[in-house]
Order: C-alpha cells, then structure tokens, then sequence
C-alpha cells in the first residue's frame, strides 16, 4: 500500500529505504485487534404483520386534501385559459397561411384560364375557324337592328331570309 511519503518519494528520486537510511527492521508481534463496539449485543428481529392494522379516519386530512386536488383543478383551469388565445391565434395564423396559398393557387388558374382564353378568341384564330367550318358573312339583308324596348319583351318575329331556312 502506497502512502503520501512513498508517493512523494518517487518523483524525488527515492526508490529504496536504505538509500535514505540504512536500518535494521526487527520482526514485532502483530498486534490484536480491538473488539467491535457493541459486539455481544444480541438483537432479536421479529416480523410484523400491519395487515390487520386500519387507519383512522381523519376529517382535517380529508378537508385538506379535498382543497388541495380543487386548487390544482382550478390553477391548471387557470393555465388552460391563459394558453388558449394563444393556441387560436397559431390555429388561425395556419388556417390563414392555407387561404393564402389557396388563393395564390387560384390566381394562377385564372391566369392560365385568361391566357387560354385570348388564345381562342383570338381574331385571326377565329377567321381560320370560320374558314374550316365554311362560314360566310351574312348579307345585309340577314342582319336585322334592334329597337331599344324593354327587355322584358320577347322577339318572336323571324328575320326575313329565315322563313325560307325554317321551312326547308
């Protein structure tokens, strides 16, 4: 076993104890141990059973604990209320955040849906339309102008060139 002077002894440069001091170590009796303190003190461990053993009842400990499990009720109450603005607002910043990239969804429907459509009313479009389908501009007698009248009058008068069209 090492002690602090042997410890010591090896950064200084001590390896033997001769080299300190030459000694002749005689052989001594080992000496007796003394006793352990209360080592004939007998203790006899005998087994209880509490089984049968029933707590009183006591009415300030039931009070008590009854006020206890209220106010915890009422404080995490408490907590609740003060985390719900807050909870409603991240929901409604959500629900806020999703109309808006719905809404930019839909921007960019309506503009393709613009595009498609100045793409097919375009004129010229039209005028190769009417080619392939063989339509002619109508004549100046086909065409009829129309009075300003109410609108809640109906035109049940057919153009002139029409009646010949609607016998056939």
């Amino acid at each position: 076993m090492a002690s602090l002077a042997t410890f010591v002894n090896r950064f200084v440069g001590v390896h033997a104890l001769e080299e300190i001091a030459p000694a002749v170590w005689t052989r001594t009796e080992s000496p007796r141990l003394r006793p352990i303190a209360n080592e004939d003190v007998y203790l006899f461990v005998k087994r209880i059973d509490n089984s049968g053993v029933v707590r009183a009842a006591d009415p300030i400990a039931r009070r008590a604990r009854s006020r206890s499990v209220a106010t915890g009720f009422i404080a995490a109450m408490l907590v609740i209320a003060g985390l719900v603005p807050a909870a409603y607002n991240t929901m409604a910043g959500f629900a806020l955040q999703n109309l808006k990239q719905e809404q930019d969804k839909l921007k960019q429907q309506q503009a393709t849906l613009d595009l498609q459509e100045a793409e097919l009313l375009n004129p010229v479009r039209l005028e190769q339309l009417a080619k392939s389908l063989k339509l002619v501009e109508p004549t100046p007698q086909a065409v009829q102008y129309l009075d300003a009248k109410p609108k809640a009058e109906a035109r049940n008068v057919l153009p002139a060139g029409a009646t010949e069209v609607a016998s056939r």
